[in-house]
């Protein structure tokens, strides 16, 4: 009897081991993060762009971007000391808690986007830009 217990058990950490296995999780570009980022601040996301800088003070914030002439988002390093400097120019895969923050825009682009006289309303003058509080990272190497 112990022997038929002892082999479901085996089989049902073996099942369950390969169920958890098949879970995909949904790796956003940064274009898709500017798009749904709302819906997703606060969630741990996977984000993977194109690593254009890295932070000259010991590399602890990486910036990725999707496109050429797209959005950017910052990445911290809070579970690990930093990016790897061989993230820049690569394409770098984070994952961590998504985060927002609204920054002002300069006072002379919020005043040409109203008329003459009309004083540029808050709404105007501050833009979201997205980050994320990354608790490790990839970099992806092109396929050869």
């Amino acid at each position: 009897m112990k022997k038929i217990l002892f082999i479901v058990a085996v089989a049902l950490v073996a099942l369950t081991a390969c169920q958890k296995g098949q879970v995909k999780e949904t790796v956003y570009s940064v274009d898709e993060v500017f798009v749904q980022g709302d819906s997703l601040v606060g969630d741990t996301i996977s984000v993977e762009g194109m690593c254009l800088h890295l932070c000259k003070h010991g590399g602890r914030k990486a910036f990725l971007r999707s496109s050429d002439q797209g959005e950017f988002i910052r990445a911290n390093a809070v579970a690990f000391e930093s990016f790897a400097p061989e993230c820049v120019n690569n394409k770098v895969r984070v994952r961590g808690v998504l985060r927002a923050m609204e920054v002002p825009v300069e006072v002379k682009e919020a005043e040409e986007s109203h008329e003459e006289g009309e004083e540029a309303c808050s709404v105007c003058s501050t833009v979201k830009k997205f980050y994320i509080d990354a608790d490790s990272y990839q970099i992806i190497l092109p396929e050869k």
